[in-house]
């Protein structure tokens, strides 16, 4: 499977699902190598049939209420923490709080990454307004900055025209495989305050991003309103330290060594031979999910293939795929993140 060959139409792909049929099959085209029935088939390509064509086509529809009642849900344990660190102050209900609180954060951005690829809602512009105001303003990023930067990074996956690849390309910190003493300084220096510099640059990065000549320029006032709004209101409950010590210390302690994590089991690594093994999925066992892999994040080889199926029906993609014998034997799975043994990511990024 080539999912560089088009790239044009793969992104057109991953910003709408509001396509004619014959136009879809010209994208899926562009998405996936079809290879006849005769043809041999490379690493890192599959053979694709009408039938899979049909599938994806279903898996691409959007169902709102689904999206909308994960975030509502992350949402209330969100609230549910501050509502336990406030009825129980005591250190240790605050750092599991703070941890939980944390672990949202990111669920929230791997709802607004969706958001990204506008697989929240089938209005583009209700699609930013409800990606921004739930999901990225609150952790300090925009929707708009964060598209442009990773819609460059699915066409041009670990190129030097990627901006993720080309933001830790020779720096040692992005460097693997590494001993399990440097990534555990590594991740200290993150829960200590380390990462904050590098994730307020990051914020910056992607606030700055221009938009493209087509696409709605966001507008800054509507962000002032909206931080002045939540900072009257923090100041009319007297909610000042539960905010600044569960929200925004947790977002520059606690968030970047799961921003990390993740980011490491996402693109490094790898072999880097082809598609299907520039990226990887990685089961998760419950902690795992709660803590570092919300909302199907793990299967993120399939939503590199596929950027038009939304997040909860990547399960569904996944087992569609697993059809392919070219995918089942070329695929890079991977059956936990931190397992210390089996095939994890953990011993993927460790020496041998």
């Amino acid at each position: 499977m080539s999912t560089t060959t088009n790239d044009d139409q793969a992104t057109q792909l991953a910003e709408t699902h509001e396509l004619a049929a014959t136009e879809m099959d010209e994208i899926l085209s562009g998405q996936t190598q079809h290879r006849a029935e005769t043809d041999a088939v490379p690493p890192g390509e599959i053979r694709v049939t009408d039938e899979f064509r049909q599938r994806l086509r279903e898996l691409s529809k959007l169902t709102p209420g689904r999206g909308l009642t994960a975030i509502a849900c992350d949402w209330a344990m969100i609230v549910a923490c501050f509502t336990a660190a406030i009825m129980f102050p005591h250190p240790l209900v605050w750092v599991c709080c703070a941890i939980l609180i944390a672990a949202r954060q990111h669920a929230l951005l791997i709802i607004m990454h969706d958001a990204s690829h506008f697989r929240i809602v089938s209005s583009r512009r209700w699609n930013d307004r409800l990606s921004n105001w739930l999901l990225a303003w609150p952790v300090l990023v925009s929707t708009e900055g964060y598209r442009q930067n990773h819609l460059a990074h699915h066409s041009h996956l670990n190129t030097d025209e990627d901006p993720d690849w080309t933001r830790k390309e020779g720096k040692p910190e992005w460097e693997f495989p590494k001993t399990r003493w440097a990534l555990a300084k590594l991740l200290a220096r993150d829960l200590c305050g380390g990462g904050f510099l590098d994730m307020l640059k990051a914020i910056g990065d992607l606030s700055n991003q221009k938009p493209k000549a087509d696409e709605a320029k966001p507008r800054p006032w509507g962000k002032l309103c909206y931080y002045a709004l939540l900072a009257t209101a923090v100041t009319l409950t007297g909610m000042w330290v539960p905010v600044l010590l569960l929200w925004y210390l947790p977002a520059f302690t606690i968030l970047p060594v799961i921003l990390r994590l993740r980011s490491i089991a996402e693109h490094f690594g790898l072999e880097g031979e082809h598609d299907l093994n520039m990226s990887r999925n990685f089961a998760a066992g419950p902690v795992e999910r709660l803590l570092f892999a919300p909302h199907n994040v793990g299967y993120h080889l399939d939503h590199h293939l596929f950027p038009s199926v939304p997040y909860y029906n990547l399960p569904q993609l996944h087992a569609a795929l697993l059809q392919h014998p070219e995918y089942a034997d070329h695929a890079h799975q991977n059956d936990s993140l931190l397992g210390l043994r089996g095939k994890s990511v953990l011993n993927d990024v460790l020496p041998a």
